[in-house]
């Protein structure tokens, strides 16, 4: 009996290792669905707040109060500087939630965003916040000019086209979120980097 004791002793330990990496691979994996969801609708929500056409009183780019759109019904936002950079990594905390030990916000396109540290969030917002509008005269001229449909970045600045909206109809804002997984499993990162590293882009008109 002794014998029989110490030989399923043996046996468990040899295989508890493997029992315990397949239990936290299990729940890497729901944990990477849930978050992949997380930080799509953590861009959504920015994108969504970025665009609106919010009246001048609500002071757009002024300082923050308030409530913003891209956590509630546009109807009973109340907020003001919604607009601005810092308003909309705002939302994108909120968003990510308990996810995300910290954050960052660059304004950048998306194929310059910078990729975060582990357990942590990266917000790129494009195009920039300040600066001059674009050197067209309207939508249509910048399409002749550019021969296709204007992208984010190629019309200046966001406040410069929310002060005069001479690129109504063809202004788009992006805001890019990057989340680096932190993993469950050992090693996890390393063997499939790409795997932890989600990210999510959301293109929308302006409304200006």
């Amino acid at each position: 009996m002794r014998r029989k004791k110490g030989q399923a002793l043996v046996e468990f330990a040899l295989v508890f290792p493997l029992l315990f990496f397949l239990l936290a691979l299990s729940i890497d994996l729901f944990r990477v669905d849930w978050v992949t969801s997380t930080v799509a609708e953590a861009t959504r929500q920015a994108a969504r707040q970025a665009v609106p056409n919010e009246v001048p009183v609500d002071g757009a780019f002024a300082g923050p109060t308030g409530q913003c759109s891209g956590l509630a019904l546009t109807p009973v936002a109340n907020g003001s500087g919604c607009l601005t950079s810092n308003r909309i990594d705002e939302t994108v905390d909120a968003v990510m939630g308990g996810f995300s030990r910290s954050s960052s916000m660059v304004e950048a396109s998306p194929s310059s965003c910078p990729t975060p540290p582990v357990g942590t969030t990266q917000v790129c917002i494009w195009p920039s916040e300040q600066g001059p509008a674009g050197a067209y005269a309207s939508c249509t001229a910048a399409r002749s000019a550019l021969g296709r449909d204007p992208m984010p970045g190629d019309l200046g600045s966001r406040s410069a086209e929310y002060s005069s909206p001479q690129y109504k109809g063809c202004f788009e804002v992006v805001v890019t979120v990057i989340y680096r997984y932190d993993s469950l499993v050992p090693f996890l990162g390393g063997a499939a980097p790409n795997l932890l590293r989600i990210a999510a882009s959301t293109t929308m008109l302006a409304e200006y």
